[in-house]
């Protein structure tokens, strides 16, 4: 009913990492620039990407993701790191597309670096990403170091890509033989109050809505209470569309996003 009320085909505000939705800010070009050049020109490595919470790092590594497999990677997204480092090790192992996973560890690990020859002889690179990295034991750190020292003499054998809160980096730093590594480090900033504005039209202009839902007024304190962060915006922006279809208005006041801001105690 709130769509059909404002005219939208699909919902505008969804946290989920929806490609059709995507908004190219600067940060999250620079950033995916930086990926993309490490993995496909440098030989990849290890990448670091740190953001706060609601960012646009797993936008981020979707929008990789579907690059890179149009290019014929092999390449898979780890969501839940919060696993023991063999079990780390036989995740990589399975999304890499073996069916028979051996029990130890030395097996796993023997059996990976098969299968990552197997895949570089036949022209094909493997990239992990790893969301959420900064909740990643020192265990499984120390683990993926080792998987780094896989290579030929031409490239290494599997690229790693760390998306993560900012205290991601202070686990780096304990981890010297690990921070050596690091081929790309990118800080992913929240959107700026000009590109706040220009996320919400654009989402909604993908829903179907071309004309003015937000007042101008309501976008800027939406802009100042979010704090530029693209999973607060949605957050604001779709219970903003569920209070104003219940009071029956043509747009989004100011009055509206401060009501909705405060029961969301943001």
């Amino acid at each position: 009913m709130v769509n059909e009320y404002w005219k939208l085909n699909k919902k505008p505000f969804s946290n989920t990492p929806n490609l059709n939705f995507l908004y190219n800010s600067d940060e999250f070009e620079e950033g995916y620039a930086r990926l993309l050049y490490n993995i496909t020109e440098i030989g990849g490595g290890l990448s670091l990407i740190t953001g706060e919470i609601g960012s646009g790092k797993t936008y981020l590594a979707y929008a990789l993701m579907e690059n890179l497999k149009v290019q014929d990677f092999i390449v898979f997204l780890i969501t839940n790191p919060k696993i023991s480092s063999t079990q780390l090790l036989k995740t990589i192992l399975q999304k890499s597309g073996e069916e028979k996973i051996p029990r130890f560890k030395l097996q796993v690990l023997s059996r990976l670096e098969e299968r990552l020859l197997e895949f570089s002889k036949n022209g094909k690179s493997v990239v992990c990403l790893i969301d959420e990295a900064q909740i990643l034991s020192y265990d499984a750190l120390r683990e993926i170091r080792l998987l780094l020292n896989m290579e030929t003499a031409e490239k290494k054998l599997i690229h790693i890509v760390f998306l993560g809160q900012p205290e991601l980096k202070v686990r780096i730093e304990k981890t010297p033989q690990l921070k050596q590594r690091i081929n790309i480090r990118f800080h992913l900033q929240p959107l700026s109050r000009e590109e706040t504005i220009q996320y919400v039209k654009h989402r909604l202009s993908i829903a179907g809505r071309t004309d003015e839902v937000f007042q101008e007024e309501a976008l800027v304190l939406l802009y100042r209470r979010s704090k530029g962060l693209p999973r607060v915006i949605n957050n604001v922006a779709q219970n903003a569309l569920f209070v104003g279809f219940t009071e029956g208005v043509d747009q989004i006041n100011s009055n509206i996003i401060e009501s909705v801001v405060t029961d969301l105690e943001i």
